[in-house]
């Protein structure tokens, strides 16, 4: 895992045409949605959108009904295992110490464990949890357990990374830090991200683009570029060009 890397014009997501229906009920229909490694990319739309659906395809639960489905140009075809998914809750098991919760990913695809933990212990200084091997998930903060499972999911080295709300959880003064630590990691990183959220600034903030959903079944509503000098700190919130820029995706949202 580098820090130098270059944001390309190759789309390392591509979806084209997507339509799922689950249950009789149409709930993604002609979706296009792009990627680019190394961008930052985050989903905003109501709840019950089909913004969960879709990664859902993507981590191959679902499968869609048609449409052309890519990741670095490979067609993915239904086959899991292709992205690294980072679901709303942090999903640390209690019984297993802080160490071997983070290998946990690594071992489900084959990793001995311990290649594993000599993979992850480089990234436990940049992740704030140097010191906190032998702990146990119930010991640790709400952020440091996210941190926890995000740095469990990097470990995987996909080429995409699914975040599904990961700072839902949090309260507001912990989310607000953790924003601002994800910006600055992503920043040395360069991870390809693909971020569901419902809070619009969260978005505005962390992304490079934003896509609103209409509401069921899902379609792009919106496609936003968010061009705000990078990195970007908190001050940026409180800038009069920010706060258009919200009140504008707001309005999307509300039709």
């Amino acid at each position: 895992m580098t820090s130098d890397r270059v944001v390309s014009t190759e789309r390392a997501l591509s979806i084209e045409g997507l339509d799922v229906t689950l249950g009789g009920l149409p709930v993604v229909r002609g979706l296009d949605l792009h990627a680019r490694p190394g961008e930052f990319v985050s989903i905003l739309g109501p709840s019950g959108s089909g913004k969960s659906t879709t990664f859902g395809v993507l981590t191959g639960a679902v499968r869609p009904d048609r449409g052309d489905v890519r990741i670095d140009g490979d067609p993915l075809d239904g086959r899991p295992g292709r992205v690294a998914y980072m679901p709303q809750r942090d999903a640390l098991l209690p019984w297993r110490t802080v160490l071997n919760n983070l290998t946990l990913g690594l071992e489900v695809r084959g990793t001995k464990r311990a290649a594993a933990r000599e993979k992850v212990r480089p990234l436990l200084e940049p992740f704030g949890l140097n010191g906190f091997e032998k702990h146990y998930p119930p010991q640790l903060s709400g952020g440091m357990r996210q941190r926890a499972a995000l740095l469990r999911t990097v470990a995987q080295e996909q080429p995409v990374l699914l975040l599904d709300e990961p700072f839902g959880a949090l309260d507001a003064l912990t989310r607000s830090e953790m924003q601002r630590w994800l910006e600055q990691m992503w920043e040395k990183y360069r991870w390809t991200v693909l971020l569901i959220t419902h809070d619009v600034r969260e978005a505005l903030y962390l992304s490079d683009r934003v896509y609103v959903f209409s509401p069921r079944p899902a379609r792009v509503a919106a496609e936003i570029t968010v061009d705000f000098a990078r990195p970007r700190t908190p001050e940026l919130i409180a800038d009069p060009k920010f706060a258009a820029l919200e009140a504008d995706v707001i309005k999307q949202l509300i039709g």
